[in-house]
């Protein structure tokens, strides 16, 4: 096990990084930058707090990726069974950091930042069984499309658009927990045919 966590730089990498975004998350609040966009022509105002859950599912990406494929495909160890626990256990950190900056400060952004981490781990995830390491772009290519394409007005979004809809967005919540949940699954059948 201990291997396993240095092969993958949980440590270095994934600790602080998920540090990181729950710091950011209490810095950021619910302060907001004017984005340009295609959709709209004003108005497009985006919470800061939308962007660090890449800096989580970038670490989680560089963790999978960080292998020792000749170790791992001959050895014993349920390699894929500890990528999936590394990959929750990222997860459900975030979700209890978010929570947190939540409760305490009152900002719908942390929320909203917490379950676009759990949309865009699972979006990368299930990319990792289809396109390999080449996955990890998939999260950065669909914030960047929701910001330039997502908003119907200046104040609502398309459906489509999920991590821009309200922290309090049902379907927004129930989508992101499918969307993980299929990630980790694929991620848990194709983890050792990514080698």
């Amino acid at each position: 096990m201990i291997w396993w966590l240095k092969a993958r730089r949980v440590h270095p990498v994934l600790t602080l990084t998920v540090g990181a975004f729950v710091l950011l998350t209490f810095v950021f609040r619910d302060n907001a930058v004017v984005l340009p966009s295609f959709s709209v022509s004003a108005g497009n105002n985006v919470v800061l707090s939308f962007f660090t859950p890449l800096i989580v599912v970038g670490a989680i990406g560089q963790c999978l990726d960080a292998r020792l494929p000749s170790a791992e495909l001959t050895g014993l160890r349920p390699v894929g069974w500890m990528d999936t626990g590394l990959a929750l256990a990222a997860v459900s950190a975030v979700l209890v950091g978010s929570g947190a900056a939540w409760l305490s400060l009152d900002s719908g952004a942390a929320l909203q930042a917490g379950r676009n981490t759990l949309f865009l781990t699972g979006l990368m995830l299930l990319g990792r069984g289809f396109v390999g390491r080449a996955a990890i772009v998939l999260p950065l290519v669909w914030v960047f499309a929701v910001v330039f394409f997502g908003r119907k007005t200046g104040a609502a979004y398309h459906a489509w658009a999920v991590t821009g809809l309200e922290a309090s967005h049902q379907y927004a919540a129930a989508l992101a927990a499918a969307t993980f949940v299929v990630g980790v699954s694929v991620n848990q059948y194709t983890s050792r045919t990514a080698l």
